[in-house]
């Protein structure tokens, strides 16, 4: 048995991939050097010999990245979900996985969120238009491989951290953004960090690794699926003050963070019911946020990703060069910490 899994190089590509090697899977790791999928003769190309197809290529961002870039959120997204859809039916697939996203829920959908919701009220706000193009795909899915004789499934992640996440400043999620501040402030021997909002917006946070166990054994599972959807989250709504406070506790305990209340954050509210995969398959996110935290902040350190924002800011001019006094004294502060 081979899988594939598209967007292997990215975050939970990632830990995807190296979720279903520990189990001893054969998979093929395709990435963007590997070919575009939003061409469907490359799609075809590149999952003809697939036995399972983990559909976790996207064109993503935070909540600034998709509301500048509505259009193409939508355009490329759905693009990639319906090329892979595509390529299955033609090629020798079984079962598709696809990543779904807690945007693909309205709004107005009652708290904690649950799979049966994503059929009721439509994607809105600034993530809305990823939302839907992530919904199309599904149903698009459901619809199409059903009639191929293929299984699909989709995954919906909450808001993932951890090892390997994205922490470029323009297109970082909530945890990886406020982590890259809060190293940086250390770093600086500052003694605050900025979080967008008033801090009481609310996600479910969850560690990477504890999806990615969860979508391997949900592409391993020899029952058919037959177009079910499956939250991935914790379970537990955490608001944005919170999170923030806890990153400081990971980074350095002198940091405090300094709310910014004109900014945008999204969805007042989220959190997701986890009961079905848990049923289902036995999934749970057993990571705590101190711990899934102090893994991450532990794995930036040893890859020098601080000194390469700092450089990296150097050039964009958006900071100045801290003296070598300086560094030496965040470092110590924040490797105490």
């Amino acid at each position: 048995m081979t899988i594939h899994v598209t967007g292997a190089r990215g975050f939970l590509g990632s830990h995807v991939v190296a979720s279903l090697e520990r189990r001893g899977v054969a998979v093929r790791a395709l990435g963007r050097k590997d070919g575009d999928l939003r061409d469907p003769a490359e799609a075809e190309r590149l999952l003809a010999d697939a036995d399972t197809i983990i559909h976790l290529a996207a064109d993503v961002g935070g909540v600034g990245y998709l509301r500048e870039c509505a259009g193409r959120a939508f355009h490329d997204n759905f693009r990639l979900g319906l090329n892979v859809i595509r390529a299955a039916c033609l090629g020798r697939s079984r079962r598709v996985v696809l990543a779904g996203t807690p945007c693909a829920y309205s709004g107005t959908a009652q708290l904690p969120l649950r799979e049966g919701a994503l059929v009721e009220g439509v994607p809105s706000g600034d993530t809305g238009s990823y939302g839907y193009a992530k919904l199309a795909s599904s149903l698009a899915a459901d619809a199409i491989c059903g009639m191929a004789g293929r299984d699909t499934v989709t995954v919906i992640p909450s808001n993932l951290y951890g090892p390997g996440d994205t922490f470029h400043v323009d297109r970082g999620h909530v945890v990886a953004a406020l982590v890259r501040k809060a190293l940086l402030a250390a770093e600086r021997g500052m003694t605050t960090f900025d979080v967008w909002g008033d801090g009481s917006a609310t996600r479910d946070f969850v560690y990477v690794e504890d999806v990615a166990e969860g979508i391997a054994t949900i592409a391993l599972d020899p029952r058919p699926f037959a177009g079910a959807a499956f939250n991935l989250g914790s379970g537990r709504e955490t608001s944005i003050r919170e999170i923030a406070e806890a990153v400081a506790r990971a980074v350095d305990h002198r940091l405090k963070p300094r709310f910014l209340a004109d900014k945008p954050v999204g969805y007042s509210r989220r959190v997701m019911a986890v009961e079905r995969a848990a049923e289902a398959v036995g999934y749970s996110a057993g990571t705590t946020l101190d711990e899934g935290l102090a893994r991450t902040v532990a794995w930036l350190r040893s890859t020098g990703s601080v000194a390469a924002w700092i450089t990296e800011e150097q050039h964009r001019g958006t900071i100045p060069l801290p003296s070598p006094t300086a560094l030496r004294q965040g470092s110590a502060g924040t490797h105490a910490a």
